[in-house]
Formats: C-alpha cells, structure tokens, sequence
C-alpha cells in the first residue's frame, strides 16, 4: 500500500506482568529465560529499575532493548527470508540477506558478523567521509551523507542511533535510498508516547558548532566513552508523518514477553520502502 503521508495510528504500549517487572527491578533474576538473540536458555539477571536497559543474556551480553530488537526481527523474518526463524543467530544463516548494521559493536554485531551480506559502521567524527576506515580498520559512516550505492539493503539495523544524528531525517533519507524496494529498517529511538511533535535539543549550525536548544543530554557511548553522545532529538508521532513522508511505511510494536526477557515496555519501530 503506498504512504499515504497522513498521522499513523497505533496502539498503547501492553500492560506487562507488573509483579514480575517490580521484582527485577529490585534485583530479581528471570529463572528460565530464552533470548531471541543467540538462543540461549537459562537464568537471566542483571536487571536495575531501568528494565529496557538492563537484564543481561549471559551467553551474548543483550540487554532488554536489544532482544527486543531482536524480537521484532524474528517477527518480521518470514517477509524477509520466506521462512520463520527463532533467533537472529538463525536469521544470519540466510545468506542471500543484505544487511547493514550502524553499530560495528555489541551482540547483534557479534551474531550477525558472520552472515555474508552483512556490513557494519561506526561515525568516528567529521574529519573522515564516509566509506573510510576508522580505528581498527572498522567502516567509518555518516547517517547522513552514506557511501553506498541506492537500492543495496534488504534490512538496516539501528539502535538509539538516530537521536545523537544533527538532521535525523536527512538519515532517514538515506537509509530509505540504500534500502531495496520492501526493504526494511528496524530501529529504536527515545520516543515520547503522548509527544505530538519532535523535541530537538540541539542543533548544528551552518559553521559546524552545536547550539543548545534544551540542556544538553548524553548518552554512554562506547566510541566516545569519556564525553559520550550528546542526544539531539527526542522523536514524537511528528516521526511517524515524516517517514510517511519520506516513502517509508512503519509499524510500531512493542515487544511484551516475560519469557524471553521482553519487559519494561518500549518500542520497536519497522519502516518499509514502499516508493
């Protein structure tokens, strides 16, 4: 169905099991979990009273937000690959699968890096352009001005990565070029439930300086451990318009599954090219 271009409806986030949330986040260990990243079954603790952001998987190092990320790929992966898959340990055995993920880090780095259409980056800062090699040899990419050629992805992979991206759209732009028709990109930001419209924090000017609209937030960031990265939006339904807008079609779910250590609520959004 093409986009419309109009406010996209979805609906509020699940009631989770509100004993069960209340227990890990004094501490509490989840006996039997399975995590949709890697397969691992077991015990899973680790949790803190931000439950999205904690809650380690012993054997791959996910957090909450990532299996939920996780989660939604094993629920999209029959449109992707024509078969279902438990984990995305199973989904990088397809090996017909484009894939580019913005994080060269992490357990879905990790699980993936050996699927032979993946490819990862990291933005080491504007002395590089994009398609150099940063640190270590890893690809250098700026969401907004990417070095590969239109039409090359079947899935792009991001994870609270667009909020510390000065003009997220223009990332959002290009992500929609590199993607192939129908391809897919999975991805989480900080997203304000009851929030019409964006709130930008900061912005850049014409001269490459940032100017603080609100005070300033950073988040951990494991390029730039000391300073961390410094969040410029936080996204409202005013995204939802704008991906319309852009020819990218999404689908908000929000992953909700004590038994695979889904808790503490949040959303994973799914935007498909479909011009």
């Amino acid at each position: 169905m093409p986009s419309s271009g109009l406010p996209v409806w979805y609906p509020p986030p699940p009631i989770g099991d509100v004993h069960v949330e209340r227990r890990l986040a004094a501490g509490g260990v989840l006996e039997d979990a399975r995590c949709p990243v890697c397969g691992y079954r077991g015990p899973m603790g680790g949790f803190t009273d931000n439950l999205r952001e904690s809650g380690y998987c012993p054997a791959c190092g996910a957090w909450t937000r990532i299996r939920q990320m996780a989660a939604t790929l094993v629920e999209i992966a029959p449109v992707l690959t024509g078969r279902p898959v438990n984990t995305v340990a199973e989904l990088a055995g397809v090996s017909d699968l484009a894939i580019y993920n913005t994080e060269a880090h992490g357990s879905l780095d990790a699980v993936l890096g050996g699927a032979s259409g993946y490819v990862a980056s990291e933005y080491f800062g504007p002395e590089l352009k994009s398609g150099d090699l940063g640190p270590d040899d890893v690809l250098h990419q700026d969401l907004q001005d990417l070095s590969f050629d239109s039409d090359s992805f079947d899935l792009v992979l991001s994870t609270d990565v667009l909020e510390h991206v000065a003009d997220p759209y223009r990332a959002h732009a290009e992500i929609h070029r590199v993607l192939r028709p129908g391809g897919h990109h999975v991805f989480t930001v900080p997203f304000i439930d009851d929030a019409l419209l964006d709130d930008v924090r900061s912005v850049m000017t014409p001269d490459g300086a940032v100017q603080h609209l609100s005070e300033p937030i950073y988040h951990i960031d494991p390029v730039r451990i000391e300073e961390g990265a410094l969040v410029f939006t936080l996204f409202g339904l005013e995204m939802l318009t704008k991906l319309a807008h852009l020819g990218l079609d999404t689908t908000v779910y929000r992953p909700a599954d004590v038994g695979r250590g889904l808790v503490g609520g949040g959303a994973v959004f799914d935007a498909v090219k479909v011009r």
